[in-house]
This record gives structure tokens, C-alpha cells and sequence, in this order.
């Protein structure tokens, strides 16, 4: 046997328990999930589940507001943060500090995050108390579509700080050269981002989207500890159809909407990887 069949077959013996893992754990329950979103009662329905899904009016609300949160939710945050990676990449004396401090909404449980905000927002919380000062009316964040605006702060203020690290760590990487020898030939700050810093750390954008898409659909948490199992309207996601229909015991409508949250999670990670690629062929 050579040196490289040797080296192979370490290889697959060391990747072997993880395969295992995702095969046991993740595969085999999808496969089992969409046979089970093909049936009713026992009965072959084929694609019935789903065609009933969109005609659901529960479905078609939890899928608007996912998909308002997800487009508004992950841009607002990539662009805060990377915001204020650029400042504290000016401050580097100042920029530990302050990557640590933004990194606390990270590892504080929800259940105390919740109290957080439940003193700013509600009824007569911090927020309205300010708004009655400056002669404004109260906001019912809890029932109105404030609340979507509500979720998306929670949202951008738990992982801003995540975010900045990794945008941080990009930006160090790139060479000084480059924005020395831009300056020199007269470019201003503006330019030396759109052009020198955020092509540069295209790898670090891809990834922090990829990171906050997956934190996106973490979001029923705090959700659910703020609103319960059957939220107002302007907050009903994905994730609380699927836990109600759970709790129903109706497991082919469940099943069905599982599978179409995956292939919609599928399709804006292939768009972006195909991005990703054609970027590195062009380089």
C-alpha cells in the first residue's frame, strides 16, 4: 500500500464519526420529513400538503413576515457592523475594549435579555416614558407593527457584536500598502473603502451572512419568550407555524413547511455561493 492510499484511508477513518453524525442525525430525518410531508392519513397525497400550505393563510403570513425579517434584518446588521469595524479600526487602542463590550448581548441568556427589553418596551417602559416627554403618543410594542421593529433591534444588537469581530479581523488583514499607495494617488476615504477594503474582504462579508442567515432563524427564542406560542400577526414566523403545528400533532402540514423553509435557506446559500464563485474565477 503507498504513502497516499495510507493517507486516505486515515483520512475517511477520521471523517468517518462525523459523516456518521450527519447521515444518523440530519440526512435520514430530512429524507424521513419530506416522505412524511407526502402523506395524509396514511394515504399518498404527493405534492397536496404543500398546495394547501400557500392557500393557508397562517403559512402565507409566517412566510411574509420571515422573509421581511431576513431582507431587513441581515442587511441593517452587516452594514452596522461593519460600520463600526471601520472606526474601530482607526482606534486600535480602543478596539479590544470595545469588542468585548459588544460581544456581552452574545453570551447573556435570552431569559435575561428578555427582561432587558421588556423594561424598554413595554407599555410603560423606558422608551414610551421618553416618548410621553417629548409630547409623543405611546407605542404598543407588543401589539403592532412596531413589534416587527422591535425583533429587528433585538436582532441587530445580540450579534452587532459578533459581527464586528469578524469584519474587524478582515479589515487587519489588509496589507497597509494598499491604502498607503491609494492615498498617495489621491484617493479619499470613501473610495478606499468601496474600492480597496470591501473588495478585499469579500470572503468576510460571504460568511458573516452566511453566520447571521443561521442566527436569523434562531430568532423564534426570543419570540417566543417575548409574545408566547401565537404571537401578533406582524411577528408570526416560520419557526412558530411550525412549532403550533407541532404541538397539533399535524405532522404533514409540519413536515411540508419544514421542507420549504430548508429549499428557501437552500436557494439564498446557493445564490451567494455562486456569487462567491464567480468572483474567485474572476480573480
Amino acid at each position: 500500500m503507498t504513502y497516499k492510499s495510507k493517507e486516505s484511508i486515515v483520512a475517511i477513518l477520521f471523517l468517518l464519526p462525523s459523516f456518521i453524525g450527519v447521515t444518523v442525525f440530519y440526512i435520514i430525518p430530512y429524507i424521513i420529513c419530506f416522505i412524511e410531508s407526502l402523506f395524509t392519513g396514511g394515504q399518498f397525497v404527493g405534492l397536496g400538503n404543500y398546495i394547501d400550505l400557500f392557500s393557508n393563510y397562517s403559512f402565507t403570513l409566517a412566510l411574509k413576515n420571515t422573509a421581511i425579517f431576513t431582507l431587513t434584518a441581515i442587511p441593517l446588521l452587516m452594514v452596522i457592523s461593519f460600520l463600526i469595524a471601520l472606526f474601530l479600526n482607526s482606534f486600535k487602542k480602543l478596539s479590544s475594549f470595545f469588542r468585548s463590550a459588544l460581544l456581552i448581548p452574545v453570551v447573556i441568556p435570552v431569559a435575561s435579555l428578555i427582561v432587558v427589553w421588556q423594561v424598554f418596551f413595554e407599555d410603560y417602559g423606558a422608551v414610551n416614558g421618553l416618548l410621553n416627554v417629548v409630547g409623543l403618543e405611546s407605542i404598543e410594542f407588543f401589539n403592532s407593527p412596531f413589534s416587527m421593529v422591535m425583533i429587528i433591534i433585538i436582532f441587530v444588537w445580540k450579534y452587532c457584536g459578533f459581527c464586528v469581530i469578524l469584519f474587524t479581523a478582515g479589515l487587519a488583514n489588509i496589507p497597509d500598502a494598499y491604502v498607503e499607495s491609494a492615498r498617495l494617488d489621491g484617493a479619499n476615504a470613501f473610495t478606499i473603502v468601496t474600492r480597496i477594503k470591501i473588495p478585499n474582504i469579500v470572503p468576510t462579508i460571504f460568511f458573516v451572512f452566511l453566520m447571521e442567515l443561521i442566527y436569523s432563524f434562531k430568532i423564534y427564542r426570543e419570540v417566543f419568550a417575548l409574545f408566547g406560542d401565537y404571537p401578533n400577526e406582524h411577528v408570526y414566523f416560520m419557526q412558530n407555524f411550525v412549532n403550533n403545528n407541532y404541538y397539533n400533532l399535524n405532522y404533514p402540514r409540519l413536515s411540508a413547511a419544514s421542507i420549504i423553509l430548508s429549499v428557501f435557506i437552500i436557494a439564498i446559500l446557493l445564490v451567494f455561493f455562486k456569487f462567491e464563485r464567480k468572483r474567485s474565477h474572476l480573480e
